[in-house]
C-alpha cells in the first residue's frame, strides 16, 4: 500500500510506525511539549528547530506531529515551504495552490512559485502554468508565460506583449523562440521595429545580435547595419570621411561612432566632431550630448583641451557629471577665476551638487578676495549635516549643527508593527541566526510601510540589537535626524580597546566600521571582503601573520573578535605608511595603498579638501568624505569633544618631499586650519 507523506489534518493517511518508534516519539513529543505552550515563543522556537531536523532526516511522521503544534508560530510557513520545495515533482497541485493562496506574499514563496512554474512548463501543463503565474523578472519565465498563452489559444494582447519582450538590446533565451516566430509573422513586425532593436543592440555593444537582426531587412538596409558595425569597430577610420547621406540612420551611426571615438582619442574625436557637427542636421540635443561626452572624457583624461571643452557646454545643458568635472578641472591648477565663473547663475544641473557647488564657490570667492561673499555661502552650507556642511562651518568658524531629533514615542504604532506577521517572522529568523532570510523578511515588511512606520520599525530593530537593519531602514525612510538610531555604538568595548591598542582615533574607527558594514558582523562584499571592517581574506592572512595571529582562517573574519583586531592592525599599517595622514590612510583602506600612491603629487603640496575632491574614483572620494564627517558625529555619539573635520585633515604631499616642499606644506596646513 502506498502511504501519503502529507499531514492527516488534510485528510490523508499517516503511516503507523513500529511500536519501538512509537515509544520514542511519545517521549520526544512529551519533552517538546513540556517546554512549549501556545504562547511560549522560546518553546515554539525549539520545537521548530526539532521539526527542521526531523524533516532533514526524512522522519516525516514526526515532522508533521511537531509541525502540527506550530500553526500559530510565525515561521510555520517556512516548514511547509521546506517540505514542499524539494517535493514539487510529486506533490498534488492543490497542496501548492493552498500554500500560495495562504502565503503567496511571503518572500520565500516566490522561490517555490518559480520552481512550480518551471515544472509545469517541462510537463507542458500550460493552463496550470498560467494559473500560478505572476509577473516575473526572469526572461525565461516571462517567455514561457507567452508560450503558455499561445498554446492555450492566445489573446488580444499576446503579440503586443511579445513585441515588448522582443524589443531588447540583449539576446533573449531560446524559450522565447516560439512566440517570437509568431510575432515575426504578424503585422507588428516591421522594419522600423527591427531598426529600433538594432539601435538598442549597438548601445549594448551586442554587434553580433545587430547583424543577426539585419537578416530581416532589405539588402539596402543590411548595408547600413554593416556600416554601423564597421563604425563601431573602427570609428577613427570611418569618421575621417564617412561620406554618408544626411538621413536618420546615418546620423545615428555617426553619433554612435563619436561616443566610441571619444573613449579612444580626444584629439581625433574633437577633430572629427568639428567636421561633422554642422555637416549633418543633428538636433540641438544630439549636438549637446556629444559636446558633453567630449568634455567629460577630456576632463577624465586630464587632456589639455579639457577646460576649453567644458567651457563650451551651455550651462543649461550641463548635467551633474559635467559640473563635477568642472570643479575638479578648475581645482587641478587652482583656477579660481574660472571656477567662480562656472559656479555663478542659475544652473539646472547644479541642484544635484548643491553642497559641493556652494562650498567650492565660497572657496573661489575667498581666494579671489571676496571674504564677505564667501562667509555668507559658508554659513548657508553649514546648515547641512554632511561633509560640505561641516567644512563650511569650519571655514566660517562656527560649531557644527548636529540637529539631532529623536523619534517620538508612539506605543500604538509600535504595537501594530510588532504584531505584523512579516516583522514577527523577521524577528524569529534573527533570533535563530538566519541572517539572510531574516533580512529578506525585514525588507519585505518595509515594502508595506510608510516612511514614519519605517522609523518606528527601525527603533524596534534597535532594541533587538539589529543595527545594520536600523541604519538601512532609516536611509530607506529618508529620515536622517535621529542620530542615535543612525549612528549606533555596538561592539563598544572591543572597538574602544583595539583603537586604544593600535593608537587610533576611536571615532574614526567607528566611522569606518559604519561605512564598511553598517555593523553587520557577517557582511560579505561582492569583491569578497568580510566582516565588520570588510577585510579581504588575503589581506587578513598577511596581517594575521604580521601580528602573530595563529591558525587564521578567512571565514573567521566574519567574527568581531577576529575582524576587529586584524582590521584595526591593517588600518594602523595604512596610517603609518602614509606618515600619519588620516585622509590618505582612509583612501588607502578603500582603494588600496597603490592607488593612493599614484594619486600623490609629484613634489608640491595640495590642500586636503582639494586633494579629496580630485580623487579619481568616485566611490573612494565619497567614502573619504563620509568617514571624515561620520568621525565628528561619532565624537558627539561617544560624548567626546567634537573634533572639527579640518583638524583631522592634513595637507597632501609626496611621501619623500624635498625640504622646500615640506616647509611649504607645513605652512599650508597652518593656514588651512
Amino acid at each position: 500500500m502506498v502511504v501519503s507523506e502529507s499531514p492527516q489534518r488534510r485528510g490523508r493517511a499517516i503511516p503507523h510506525p513500529p511500536s519501538g518508534i512509537l515509544l520514542f516519539l511519545a517521549v520526544l513529543l512529551w519533552a517538546v511539549a513540556s517546554h512549549c505552550s501556545a504562547g511560549d515563543l522560546a518553546g515554539q522556537r525549539r520545537t521548530y528547530q526539532e521539526a527542521e531536523r526531523q524533516l532533514r532526516a526524512g522522519n516525516l511522521t514526526l515532522f508533521w506531529k511537531l509541525a502540527g503544534q506550530l500553526e500559530d508560530y510565525p515561521l510555520y510557513p517556512y516548514l511547509l515551504h521546506d517540505y514542499l520545495r524539494p517535493r514539487l515533482w510529486k506533490v498534488k497541485e492543490e497542496e501548492v495552490r493552498d500554500f500560495l493562496s495562504r502565503y503567496g506574499d511571503l518572500p520565500m514563496a516566490e522561490d517555490l512559485r518559480r520552481g512550480w512554474l518551471k515544472l509545469q512548463a517541462e510537463r507542458r501543463n500550460w493552463r496550470s502554468f498560467l494559473e500560478f503565474y505572476t509577473p516575473q523578472s526572469d526572461p525565461v519565465l516571462a517567455c514561457l508565460q507567452l508560450k503558455a498563452r499561445m498554446e492555450t489559444g492566445g489573446d488580444d494582447l499576446l503579440l503586443k506583449d511579445a513585441r515588448s519582450l522582443w524589443l531588447s538590446g540583449k539576446s533573449r533565451p531560446p524559450e522565447c523562440d516560439p512566440v517570437f516566430a509568431l510575432l515575426k509573422k504578424s503585422e507588428l513586425y516591421t522594419p522600423e521595429l527591427v531598426w529600433e532593436r538594432i539601435g538598442l543592440a549597438f548601445e549594448e555593444g551586442a554587434v553580433g545580435l545587430a547583424s543577426y537582426l539585419a537578416r530581416d531587412l532589405s539588402t539596402e538596409d543590411r548595408a547600413w547595419v554593416e556600416r554601423w558595425s564597421a563604425t563601431h569597430h573602427n570609428p577613427s577610420k570611418v569618421l575621417r570621411n564617412p561620406g554618408y547621406a544626411d538621413i536618420p540612420v546615418a546620423r545615428n551611426i555617426l553619433l554612435h561612432g563619436m561616443r566610441r571615438l571619444a573613449r579612444q582619442s580626444i584629439d581625433e574625436a574633437v577633430a572629427r566632431w568639428s567636421d561633422l557637427r554642422d555637416e549633418y542636421s543633428f538636433s540641438d540635443d544630439e549636438r549637446a550630448e556629444i559636446d558633453r561626452v567630449l568634455a567629460v572624457r577630456a576632463a577624465a583624461k586630464a587632456h589639455k583641451l579639457a577646460k576649453q571643452l567644458l567651457d563650451a557646454v551651455d550651462n543649461h545643458r550641463a548635467d551633474a557629471d559635467l559640473l563635477q568635472w568642472r570643479l575638479r578641472t578648475a581645482l587641478a591648477d587652482r583656477d579660481w577665476a574660472t571656477l567662480l565663473r562656472w559656479t555663478e547663475g542659475d544652473i539646472p544641473g547644479a541642484e544635484a551638487l548643491r553642497g559641493p557647488w556652494a562650498y567650492w564657490r565660497a572657496r573661489a570667492l575667498e581666494a579671489t578676495g571676496d571674504a564677505e561673499g564667501a562667509r555668507a555661502l559658508y554659513l548657508l552650507v553649514a546648515g547641512e549635516r554632511n561633509y560640505y556642511g561641516f567644512m563650511g562651518a569650519d571655514r566660517a568658524g562656527i560649531p557644527y549643527r548636529m540637529n539631532h531629533r529623536p523619534l517620538p514615542e508612539d506605543p500604538e504604532a509600535r504595537k501594530e508593527l510588532e504584531q505584523r506577521p512579516a516583522v514577527r517572522r523577521a524577528h524569529e529568523l534573527y533570533l535563530l541566526g538566519r541572517s539572510w532570510p531574516a533580512r529578506r523578511e525585514w525588507h519585505h515588511a518595509l515594502d508595506r510601510m510608510t516612511s514614519y512606520q519605517m522609523q518606528i520599525a527601525a527603533a524596534i530593530a534597535a532594541e533587538w540589537g539589529w543595527h545594520d537593519r536600523v541604519i538601512l531602514t532609516m536611509a530607506k525612510a529618508e529620515a536622517y535626524d535621529d542620530l542615535e538610531l543612525r549612528f549606533p555604538v555596538p561592539f563598544q568595548e572591543r572597538l574602544r580597546d583595539y583603537a586604544a591598542k593600535r593608537g587610533l582615533d576611536e571615532s574614526w574607527v567607528y566611522a569606518l566600521v559604519r561605512a564598511e558594514s553598517a555593523f553587520m558582523e557577517d557582511a560579505r562584499s561582492p569583491a569578497g571582503a568580510l566582516g565588520l571592517m570588510q577585510v579581504m581574506p588575503n589581506t587578513g592572512a598577511e596581517v594575521a601573520k604580521r601580528i602573530g595571529w595563529r591558525n587564521f582562517q578567512a571565514d573567521h573574519l566574519r567574527r568581531a573578535d577576529v575582524n576587529v583586531p586584524i582590521g584595526t592592525a591593517y588600518l594602523k599599517q595604512m596610517l603609518e605608511r602614509f606618515q600619519g595622514n588620516l585622509i590618505l590612510a582612509t583612501a588607502a583602506y578603500n582603494a588600496g595603498p597603490g592607488a593612493v600612491q599614484r594619486w600623490l603629487p609629484a613634489s608640491d603640496c595640495v590642500e586636503p579638501d582639494i586633494w579629496i575632491e580630485r580623487i579619481p574614483f568616485t566611490e573612494t572620494r565619497k567614502y573619504v568624505q563620509r568617514i571624515l564627517y561620520y568621525s565628528s558625529i561619532y565624537d558627539w555619539r561617544l560624548r567626546r569633544e567634537v573634533v572639527p573635520v579640518r583638524q583631522r585633515m592634513a595637507a597632501v604631499q609626496a611621501l619623500k618631499p624635498n625640504l622646500v616642499a615640506a616647509l611649504t606644506c607645513s605652512a599650508e596646513v597652518v593656514s588651512s586650519n
